[in-house]
């Protein structure tokens, strides 16, 4: 009779425990220390949250909104990161070290615009982040490398050169 009850008690208890999680466990989840279940990842086209951005407008790059600088903004530096391949332009472009515009609107994207110090016109690059889905073009101009066209870094994975330097809204 003893065993009876355990058994039985064993039972509720499972079953009880197994109502408490999320989810049940699935048969094939990993064993492992640490790991996370399996999720269904979202479709490639569908918009992420908001991803706060849109705060920064009229801020400059090196003020701080809610504690964070616009280039150490998680989104800002995983877009920066992801668009563009050459490390000498992403380390320029990280850099807070020159003049600077106010962020600003352009294109329905969150557009900050810098330069390098003492050397502003031949030498700035444009940062474009969609605050929906986080989507980060670059612009990077350098005139020492072509006076009349900017080198553009799209969130699509491609470069193209553009007539212009990186001020947004120039005609």
């Amino acid at each position: 009779m003893t065993d009876r009850r355990l058994s039985t008690l064993a039972a509720l208890a499972a079953l009880t425990l197994a109502g408490c999680g999320p989810s049940a466990k699935t048969a094939d989840a990993s064993e492992t220390p640490g790991a996370q279940p399996a999720t269904a990842a979202a479709p490639a086209s569908a918009p992420k949250a908001d991803t706060g951005l849109a705060a920064y407008v009229g801020h400059y790059p090196f003020d701080t909104v809610n504690g964070v600088a616009w280039n150490d903004h998680p989104v800002v530096k995983a877009g920066i990161a992801r668009t563009v391949k050459d490390a000498d332009v992403r380390r320029t472009i990280e850099t807070l070290a020159g003049p600077a515009a106010p962020i600003e609107t352009y294109e329905g994207k969150v557009a900050a615009w810098a330069c390098e110090a003492h050397n502003c016109g031949p030498h700035q690059w444009s940062v474009l982040v969609d605050p929906a889905t986080g989507a980060t073009d670059v612009c990077y101009y350098d005139e020492a490398v072509d006076r009349d066209r900017s080198h553009w870094f799209l969130a699509a994975g491609t470069e193209e050169w553009r007539d212009g330097n990186c001020q947004l809204g120039q005609d």
